[in-house]
């Protein structure tokens, strides 16, 4: 199997949701030609956020996942399929 034929979710999880939502969104909008999918929940205080990504380039993968881990607090998971 190629790396090509994986699936990546990238999962998000975004403590200060107000803060951080706009420079989190403008990395993500960086990314968004290689982003597939996106789904996003709020935590039900609306404190935190939840986004999961679904990609297929591990190196974009990879790319996003760095800027993105320049921000503080920010949790970031990366799962990958076969």
């Amino acid at each position: 199997m190629s790396p090509s034929d994986q699936t990546f979710l990238v999962g998000l999880q975004v403590p200060n949701r107000a803060d951080l939502a706009p420079a989190v969104q403008s990395i993500i909008t960086k990314y968004g030609d290689n982003i597939m999918g996106r789904f996003g929940l709020p935590s039900p205080d609306k404190e935190k956020g939840l986004i999961v990504l679904l990609m297929q380039e591990a190196a974009a993968v990879d790319r996003l996942t760095a800027d993105l881990a320049e921000m503080a607090d920010l949790q970031i998971r990366t799962v990958a399929f076969d």
